[in-house]
């Protein structure tokens, strides 16, 4: 008798333990294929972009949605096209000036920053960081090693192809996919879980608006500032600096150092300038028109962004630091949907709505 119990009692652990160990599987083909998960991430981020061109298409000339689809697409790329047609070879050339004058800017700042107690332990610092003898044997390794960049250079034009592919997909195929994902689902979730990627998809198009809008006022404000201290390259340094705030705090700093570089070149003086300016933009933007894009936009917490920029980046390297934002943003609508109004049954505004 106490054999059946006992066998009856043990009976449920063989499911559970099957599914525990499915779950454990799942969770590491996941991880395997991250980097493939991110990039189906951009890709959807770009469908949302042609189809937010779209619709603003639609609205001021009446016409089918495929053509206003072909066309957000077509005007995507020719800016994409336009971009590396106009400022790929300048940037390539300014890139090599550094390099050609590196040595020459870095002995300029060095004696520059020498001059006070707190710039000559800096020197200090990075010349023991860099482990070289000499700042020529570290712009000769450099240059040596660039040719290691080609591979590298062919596989991200590879993939981003494939993610042009893909989203080119999502894009004349969204509902069928969309339908497609809620099939996964039991019926009741289904319902909540198209409506929280509903509300992300809206979130994500404004968000998009919103750091287009950005990112091409930091690109007018860095070129005229950089024209104006007679940086070298500016153009491309603008461009660079508006591409940067996809990534909000990391890439305006990240940006800054080419600029920087450049006005070396220059003189020191220029170079201190061209950081003030590059500073000071950063500060307005942060406090002026950000607080001013997001009124109309989806935005996330600045100290959220940051640390989840960190935290993805540490995760999933140089693809979660790139895309870090627009999945806090879909992470939020998510958490705001499904657990506090549909679990928890608390009001809380939703990203973008």
């Amino acid at each position: 008798m106490s054999g059946q119990n006992t066998s009856s009692s043990s009976a449920p652990v063989v499911p559970r333990l099957l599914l525990a160990a499915l779950v454990v599987a799942g969770a590491l083909f996941l991880w395997v294929v991250r980097d493939a998960l991110l990039l189906g991430f951009a890709a959807i981020l770009l469908a949302i972009a042609v189809h937010g061109i779209a619709d603003a298409l639609r609205k001021l000339i009446s016409m089918p949605k495929g053509v206003a689809l072909a066309l957000g697409a077509l005007i995507i790329l020719a800016i994409v096209g336009a971009a590396i047609g106009l400022f790929g070879a300048q940037l390539a050339g300014a890139l090599n000036g550094v390099l050609a004058r590196l040595p020459e800017a870095w002995e300029s700042a060095k004696q520059t920053l020498e001059a006070n107690p707190i710039g000559a332990v800096l020197v200090e610092e990075i010349e023991r960081l860099t482990s070289a003898s000499s700042a020529d044997g570290t712009v000769r390794s450099m240059v040596t090693s660039a040719g290691g960049l080609a591979f590298p250079l062919a596989s991200g034009v590879t993939t981003a192809l494939l993610v042009f592919f893909a989203a080119a997909f999502l894009t004349t195929s969204a509902s069928a996919y969309f339908h497609g994902a809620l099939l996964l689902f039991p019926r009741g979730i289904d319902e909540n879980i198209a409506e929280a990627l509903k509300a992300s998809a809206i979130a994500l198009r404004k968000w998009l608006l919103g750091i287009t809008v950005d990112m091409v006022l930091i690109a007018l404000a860095v070129g005229i500032a950089l024209w104006l201290l007679g940086v070298p390259a500016f153009l491309g340094l603008a461009l660079i600096a508006g591409i940067a705030q996809f990534v909000p705090t990391v890439g305006p700093l990240v940006a800054a150092i080419p600029g920087v570089l450049l006005a070396f070149t220059v003189s020191p003086m220029t170079a201190l300038w061209t950081a003030v300016a590059y500073l000071t933009i950063s500060q307005l933007e942060a406090n002026l028109v950000y607080p001013i894009i997001q009124k109309r936009a989806a935005s996330m917490p600045p100290a959220l962004v940051l640390l989840g920029i960190l935290a993805l980046g540490m995760l999933l390297g140089p693809l979660g630091v790139l895309l870090a934002t627009p999945i806090l943003i879909v992470v939020s609508v998510f958490v705001t949907k499904l657990y506090v109004q549909n679990a928890l049954g608390k009001d809380a505004a939703v990203p973008g709505a």
